[in-house]
């Protein structure tokens, strides 16, 4: 549904129905002046939720995915979205998230096969470089990462003390202070 209100475009987002509502919207104006959190145990729809909401807003807004498992590299074909290998050199993933904000161009970020520790390392680095953009690229993007738990780990565990901290620092960032950048994070977790 797209309706003028006053200067302004306003665009639902229809996130789907069920037997005992009408259908649940989200405008997504609002969601880029903001965040969003979806939780849930594994199995929950967590996934879904977050491909609907991508389909669903893909010709509005640019959109960037951090996706450890491989399930949303087909919006490529479906929507256009560039689908970056992140088994790059730290500069090569700079350099390509410099050239997502800059074009403004929807992406996914694949960290399928690599190792955990590289995941977040790849992750952290692109997800400041989106951060670190020339204020001039400060376009409004959704950023979705999903399963997030494993990007804001609560202690090292298997990764690297250094690793941990890269990685929480850039989901702070993204959370806390990428609104000003025009970053819109979502997240996608099964652990607060």
């Amino acid at each position: 549904t797209i309706t003028a209100a006053s200067t302004a475009l306003k665009v639902d987002i229809d996130m789907g129905t069920t037997a005992t509502h009408d259908a649940a919207k989200l405008d997504i104006e609002e969601l880029l002046a903001t965040r969003l959190l979806v939780q849930g145990n594994s199995g929950s729809g967590k996934s879904h939720l977050l491909r609907r909401l991508l389909e669903q807003s893909a010709k509005w807004v640019q959109q960037v995915v951090v996706d450890p498992e491989g399930d949303f590299v087909t919006l490529a074909d479906a929507f256009g979205h560039i689908v970056v290998d992140a088994d790059r050199s730290e500069g090569e993933l700079v350099g390509i998230a410099n050239r997502i904000r800059q074009h403004r161009v929807s992406c996914v970020l694949t960290l399928e096969g690599l190792e955990i520790d590289d995941q977040m390392r790849a992750a952290a680095t692109f997800l400041n470089a989106l951060f670190d953009a020339d204020r001039e690229f400060w376009f409004p993007v959704l950023v979705v990462v999903d399963e997030a738990q494993m990007f804001a780990p609560a202690a090292a565990g298997e990764m690297a003390e250094d690793t941990r901290r890269m990685t929480l620092s850039a989901m702070t960032n993204l959370m806390c202070r990428g609104r000003k950048r025009g970053l819109a994070g979502i997240v996608a977790t099964q652990r607060l």
